[in-house]
């Protein structure tokens, strides 16, 4: 099982300590080294925090339906991977099947690749490990060959940008290409406030919490020397009015952490912004894919509407040409 850095852990790092002097924490920080996967894979098991395991669930119920629609070779390509275990879902399916996937696993955080390559350690098909950024995906296409599976699952869908997300994924992509991702949702019609309360407090949960707080904490941050905040604000986009997570730590004591050989000081009542979520509804995520020469396949909804499901395919050519 091959390892492949397009991304390393120094630049992570230093990328890092210049986001903390502008007071700020993507959720890519989140999962580096073994005390973020750790924190992930504390989080992803949290029952007050459903949402991974949730959109499990989903995978695993729609998968009779799902592998048909998939090419008989074909390359799997999942990025912000986490542990794996959806991707070995597919595996599976797709071999039973009768189909002969490669899959590549793709993450920011080395230890989550090498965890994914692990859940399907067992399993007889060719493997690649890849550290890398979605917005890495221009370098990461000429490690494939078509047709591919792009997977985004996990809720990454929901951590971009939706535009520049999905013209990013066009341009890579060629006709007969699928991209796969889930993602929860709202209800399509006008009463949102039961919704909207359940998304926040899951969001809101201690896990989460101390989720969010680990790569500072683990740098030196007092544990008890922040308090976490999230609110769920609307937010005018193409598709009309839909729902962001903001999310930030409130410092509540000076302190200091230790980031790239630096010493980075906070005083208390700062606040460092972390990254956010969107909150589509089934429609809106519809009108993006077709706005971007996507032709939707197949869709999946869960039991109680809140959680979705897309198959997707590229029906333009992308901006690498032919393969």
């Amino acid at each position: 099982m091959d390892h492949i850095e397009l991304t390393r852990r120094e630049e992570l790092e230093a990328s890092l300590a210049a986001c903390l002097r502008e007071r700020r924490m993507p959720d890519h920080f989140l999962y580096l080294d073994t005390a973020g996967t750790d924190s992930w894979l504390e989080l992803d098991g949290a029952a007050d925090f459903p949402v991974a395991s949730d959109l499990t669930c989903l995978l695993e119920t729609s998968l009779p339906r799902l592998i048909p629609h998939l090419p008989h070779h074909f390359n799997l390509v999942s990025i912000g991977v986490g542990s794996g275990e959806k991707e070995r879902l597919i595996t599976e399916a797709a071999r039973t099947a009768g189909h002969q996937p490669r899959y590549l696993a793709v993450d920011i955080s080395r230890e989550m690749v090498s965890a994914a390559l692990a859940t399907v350690a067992d399993i007889e098909i060719e493997k690649v490990g890849v550290v890398a950024f979605l917005e890495d995906l221009p370098r990461l296409r000429h490690l494939w060959e078509g047709p591919v599976l792009l997977c985004l699952l996990g809720n990454n869908f929901c951590n971009y940008e939706p535009d520049a997300l999905l013209a990013l994924i066009a341009g890579e992509l060629e006709p007969g290409d699928r991209l796969l991702f889930d993602c929860q949702i709202l209800p399509d019609g006008t009463d949102l406030t039961e919704s909207l309360a359940r998304i926040e407090r899951a969001y809101r949960c201690p896990a989460n919490a101390r989720f969010n707080a680990n790569p500072l904490v683990r740098r030196g941050l007092a544990p008890h020397g922040y308090a976490f905040h999230l609110e769920l604000v609307p937010i005018m986009t193409t598709m009309g009015i839909t729902y962001r997570t903001r999310k930030w730590l409130e410092i509540t004591r000076d302190s200091a952490v230790d980031c790239d050989g630096q010493r980075i000081e906070f005083q208390s009542g700062e606040v460092i912004h972390l990254g956010f979520t969107y909150k589509y509804t089934a429609g809106q995520v519809s009108g993006y894919l077709g706005s971007h020469g996507f032709r939707e396949v197949e869709s999946f909804a869960s039991g109680d509407g809140g959680n979705l499901l897309v198959l997707a395919e590229a029906t333009t050519e992308g901006k690498g040409g032919p393969r």
